[in-house]
């Protein structure tokens, strides 16, 4: 006698097949997921990058006290000298700029996004970490003029040659 094939068999294909679908589907939003985080890691470290290497520049200056000793011939300076400034972007919105470096200084001026000030050419020997909000950077201070002719000390993770915004930063 022969047995006939009952619906168990395809039922069992079915169940099996369902699985393997959904499995499948699973396997691909994880996959998403992942690679999203990914490139979010790879934005995150290019903008990071791209911080670093506009204020590497910044590093290869030193702070040089003047030399009291020495009085220069000409008072004012001259007209070709005064051209070649070197102009930097404030990135920070609202950022101070300080009577001499580090955060404990007298605040001379609150600098906005995109004021332009002139770089003096005095940055610190030294380093400062400082917490941004979103991200933490170690950077010298530098010295600068600004356009109202005040002088001052700000942190080097703030301006740039670019006119850029620093990414991350939380302001008050």
């Amino acid at each position: 006698m022969s047995k006939k094939p009952g619906m168990l068999p395809k039922l069992e294909f079915m169940v099996i097949g369902i699985l393997f679908f959904a499995f499948l589907i699973w396997a691909m939003s994880k996959c998403n997921a992942t690679q999203r985080e990914y490139q979010k890691k790879a934005e995150a470290d290019a903008r990071e990058q791209a911080i670093a290497d506009s204020l590497d520049r910044l590093q290869d200056y030193t702070y040089t006290p003047l030399d009291t000793a020495i009085k220069p011939k000409i008072a004012a300076p001259l007209a070709e000298e005064k051209e070649r400034a070197t102009i930097l972007y404030v990135t920070v919105d609202g950022m101070n700029m300080r009577s001499s470096p580090g955060l404990k200084s007298r605040i001379v001026e609150r600098l906005q996004l995109y004021n332009e000030v002139e770089f003096l050419g005095e940055v610190t020997d030294s380093t400062q970490e400082i917490n941004l909000g979103q991200i933490t950077t170690n950077e010298p201070w530098v010295k600068v003029k600004t356009r109202k002719g005040n002088i001052g000390w700000v942190y080097g993770a703030g301006v740039s040659y670019y006119k850029k915004k620093l990414e991350g930063v939380e302001t008050d």
